[in-house]
């Protein structure tokens, strides 16, 4: 006597960016195989100190808590795509914390992950006509306390994002991935 199991089957629910991706997987493939860089002095850090809701731009103080920094991208969504109604963001971009000991020894150590406000951190859809500045935020916590015996140094804010139109233009690429790398510095108080 033979038993089978009986195997359920679950649909899959994919978020839209993914599936315009994957709809339009050689185009995608192919303008992933080159990014755009951003430079550097275009990428803002803006954050709000914890507790006196002080603003700090481009820099940090070692001894504040930020819960919560607004990193800014100024791209050139609409005049990439000019047709586009939608933009789709999906964000891998992360901060950390370069920490020295008393003799100059550093460490990189894992602060947080940089994602779309709203629901959705990983995916978000960003009306064309509203479009002016791609935003990401995060909690990034305080610097000394991240940084343990170490002496805070450097913020480093580094990853990729994709962004994807729709509808897809029939003459160019539907997604572009941006190359994302800034460095921001951490001070003491004396």
């Amino acid at each position: 006597m033979t038993r089978t199991a009986a195997r359920t089957v679950r649909p899959v629910r994919l978020p839209l960016a993914l599936v315009l991706v994957l709809l339009t997987a050689p185009q995608a493939q192919a303008a992933a195989l080159h990014s755009v860089s951003v430079p550097r002095e275009r990428i803002s850090l803006s954050c709000v100190e914890g507790y006196a809701q002080a603003p700090r731009l481009n820099f940090l103080l070692a001894d504040e808590t930020y819960p919560r920094c607004v990193l800014r991208l100024p791209l050139a969504l609409r005049e990439r795509w000019p047709t586009a109604q939608t933009f789709f963001v999906v964000p891998r971009v992360a901060a950390t914390l370069y920490a020295h000991d008393t003799r100059g020894k550093g460490h990189w150590l894992p602060l947080a992950p940089l994602v779309n406000p709203g629901d959705d951190p990983l995916h978000r859809a960003v009306p064309a006509g509203t479009y002016r500045t791609l935003e990401l935020g995060a909690a990034l916590g305080q610097p000394a306390r991240a940084a343990g015996d170490l002496t805070p140094d450097t913020v480093s804010v580094g990853g990729k994002v994709t962004v994807c139109a729709a509808p897809a233009p029939a003459d160019g690429p539907p997604c572009v991935t941006f190359d994302i790398a800034a460095r921001y510095r951490v001070y003491t108080r004396t």
